[in-house]
């Protein structure tokens, strides 16, 4: 049985309508590009990067431990031109290897236990080809603390379909004794006359996961660190950067 830290799935349907951002497309163009054969991307989602990319010819593996959300990915536009499983990354086991291996939106954070991100690493080596690159997209902890202070907040007014607007909010809260954060987004559907017609919640957990940690899992299985980005415009990492983001490599001597 998979358990699920965050079950996207309570959301499927609306997750489109909120999560509607698309800064970090042309990152993973640009990215994929340098590379030739596969690509595998754990923790798609319904497809917010997967897309673009197989639009652009690319031919992409998805993964996922959200069947709903997978259902939703199935349905849009080039949907059916990516091979999707509904794995958990922690027991990853589709076969094949793949040039490039690339977790994005800082879902890595999601994996809140440690043994289990490294227990996730020791899976996606299993898949990752003779010298091929796995990037781990996450943000930078010192930047991300900020804004865990507990306080509501409104993440936006969103209009879907049958003329019905979607009003999300949120609060989360830093815990340091995990080093994790917790919170709950809250989701109200209004009709065209104001009438709440449905509401929702659900809970969030995510680790702020260090440096000297991806250093370390590095080590155990012996990768190295190609690239840190700072943005998703291939800017250089620094301690005040918002993301902090690792392309790691698996070079094999020979």
């Amino acid at each position: 049985m998979v358990v699920k830290n965050i079950d996207f799935g309570f959301v499927a349907d609306i997750y489109d309508d909120y999560v509607n951002v698309d800064f970090d497309i042309p990152f993973y163009k640009s990215l994929c590009k340098k590379y030739r054969g596969n690509f595998l991307e754990l923790m798609c989602g319904t497809g917010r990067v997967s897309l673009p990319l197989i639009a652009e010819g690319m031919n992409l593996t998805c993964v996922d431990y959200s069947q709903e959300m997978l259902d939703v990915f199935v349905k849009k536009p080039n949907g059916q031109k990516a091979a999707l499983f509904c794995q958990d990354v922690c027991e990853l086991d589709i076969g094949g290897k793949f040039e490039f291996i690339f977790i994005p939106f800082n879902s890595f954070a999601e994996i809140t236990d440690s043994g289990k991100r490294k227990q996730a690493v020791k899976r996606v080596i299993e898949h990752l080809a003779d010298n091929g690159d796995f990037l781990i997209t996450l943000y930078n902890p010192e930047y991300r603390i900020k804004s865990a202070d507990g306080n509501m907040k409104c993440l936006g007014k969103f209009d879907i379909s049958n003329d019905r607007t979607l009003i999300v909010t949120s609060y989360n809260s830093f815990d340091s004794a995990s080093s994790r954060i917790y919170g709950t987004q809250f989701y109200e559907i209004y009709d065209s006359n104001n009438q709440l017609v449905d509401k929702r919640f659900l809970n969030i957990a995510f680790s702020l996961v260090s440096m000297d940690e991806i250093k370390g899992l590095c080590e155990e299985f012996g990768l190295s660190i190609k690239e840190i980005y700072g943005d998703y415009n291939s800017g250089e990492f620094n301690d005040k950067s918002q993301f902090m983001n690792f392309l790691l490599t698996r070079r094999i001597k020979k």
